[in-house]
């Protein structure tokens, strides 16, 4: 995803798009939100991933020089790469580790108003954001948790995703990377009390949501002893038995979980199948430090030419007086 336009055109004059994004950061999640859903405008939640990663992610690069960090925990880090939504807040929880509102917020919004088109937003909205960010300049930035519950409303997980990531990505990450704990609170999260077993009730349960069973299939699975089940359900690929392992407890919710109010909106996650989001963002991250660093690098060129300059007409002044004496 590269950055199409470095102007946009408002009120029949060009403003910069980064100065744009600059100002929409007091923007309230509140009122972003109020936005979205008048557009109708929904989001995959793999772009707040996206988001929280990037953010965390200059802090997580230095975990092996961290004393805060236990050795188990690094170990864990390796696999940030691939973390969860759920994975990624609760590192951030646990270690104290602040999730920058107004970062976020300038990133939500360079992905947003460099696919406007695709999004179906017009030039004329921004003007109106624009007045909100007039309304809003003066006002204390939100905390992260308010920005989360209320974007909560507009992101869906695509089909065949969860926390943000593609399932079999999750499965995988969840099982190498978190502790029994967090995975029964990641069951919480989505509405599911992991019990310490099942039975075999439970078990035929599961078999019948995942395969999709009616009643008189459900009927013969009845008949079948305990061990025969499990056999059946891992011919089936339900990786489940009756005492539960931490592979079980991770499908147990995968199986059980809540499904989001939030409605699924593939033609919006079209817009960014194929992007590498973060990737982009971690190139537009670059692209700032960049700059920055050629804005203070300029400074400090002018501020040494001007002692080079100073220390050249203090000399030519010591000269004409020693030439005087002389």
């Amino acid at each position: 995803m590269k950055k199409k336009d470095e102007t946009i055109e408002l009120n029949n004059k060009k403003v910069s798009i980064e100065k744009l994004i600059e100002s929409f950061v007091v923007i309230p999640s509140e009122e972003i939100v109020k936005y979205l859903k008048n557009k109708e405008i929904f989001l995959p939640n793999y772009l707040h991933k996206a988001l929280v990663r990037k953010n965390i992610a200059p802090i997580i690069a230095s975990a092996d020089n961290n004393d805060k960090f236990s050795d188990e925990m690094k170990h864990r880090l390796k696999w940030f790469d691939k973390f969860t939504v759920f994975q990624l807040e609760r590192l951030a929880d646990s270690y104290r580790i602040t999730i920058d509102v107004k970062e976020y917020k300038k990133d939500f919004w360079d992905i947003i108003v460099h696919n406007r088109n695709e999004l179906g937003i017009n030039n004329l909205e921004f003007i109106k954001l624009q007045n909100l960010t007039m309304k809003y300049q003066r006002s204390h930035q939100e905390t992260y948790d308010n920005l989360r519950a209320n974007f909560n409303t507009v992101y869906f997980e695509p089909e065949g995703y969860f926390e943000g990531t593609k399932i079999d990505e999750a499965r995988e990450v969840l099982q190498h990377a978190t502790t029994l704990n967090d995975i029964r609170d990641l069951g919480k999260k989505h509405g599911v009390e992991i019990p310490r077993r099942i039975n075999k009730k439970q078990l035929i349960e599961i078999i019948a949501l995942r395969l999709d069973l009616n009643d008189s299939e459900q009927e013969k699975l009845q008949k079948k002893p305990i061990l025969e089940l499990e056999r059946y359900a891992k011919e089936h690929n339900i990786n489940m038995s009756i005492e539960l392992k931490k592979v079980d407890m991770i499908e147990y919710i995968l199986i059980k979980r809540n499904r989001t109010s939030v409605p699924v909106h593939e033609e919006n996650s079209k817009i960014f199948e194929g992007i590498n989001i973060e990737e982009y963002l971690y190139n537009a991250k670059f692209e700032e430090i960049a700059q920055k660093y050629s804005v203070s690098h300029r400074r400090k060129s002018k501020a040494l030419r001007d002692i080079v300059i100073a220390l050249i007409i203090v000399g030519a002044a010591v000269a004409v007086v020693v030439f005087d004496l002389i």
